[in-house]
């Protein structure tokens, strides 16, 4: 098999994007977790980790669906860093508005705006490129100054 370019991976990294921000404003579990491997693990930012991509769907659609939880995110890419032929890191900058209350351990940036930083592993396969491994770390409000 052959490397890929930084072009396709730039193209499947900003798909990706789109794919959290209208699965997320969607309210799309399915869509969402479908960005992910069968096998992928997700850690959210209180540390919990998610085991697969079906776990990784009703986590979110048990996410949205609690009191307070109507929010809109979006999600640009920081970096791409390829780590292999078919392999790279994908760093998202997210920013989530309208959490109510705050989830624990996130701040608020003002205007009820959580930040996080979200690091994924994404991996091609055939040819779909899909979240492997997640790691989703808040940003502390006295980051973004």
């Amino acid at each position: 098999m052959q490397a890929v370019s930084h072009a396709e991976m730039r193209a499947a990294a900003e798909e990706l994007a789109r794919v959290f921000t209208r699965t997320w404003n969607m309210r799309d579990g399915p869509g969402y977790g479908e960005a992910y491997w069968p096998d992928a693990e997700l850690v959210d930012p209180t540390g919990q980790i998610w085991g697969d991509r079906d776990a990784i769907a009703q986590m979110h659609v048990d996410l949205w669906s609690g009191p307070g939880r109507t929010t809109e995110a979006t999600a640009r890419v920081r970096r791409i860093r390829p780590i292999g032929r078919d392999t790279m890191i994908l760093d998202l900058d997210v920013e989530v508005k309208g959490f109510s209350p705050a989830p624990p351990g996130a701040q608020e940036h003002g205007d009820r705006t959580i930040k996080s930083h979200l690091k994924h592993i994404v991996e091609k396969r055939g040819s779909d490129w899909k979240i492997v491994a997640s790691q989703n770390t808040f940003v502390a409000a006295m980051a973004s100054k």
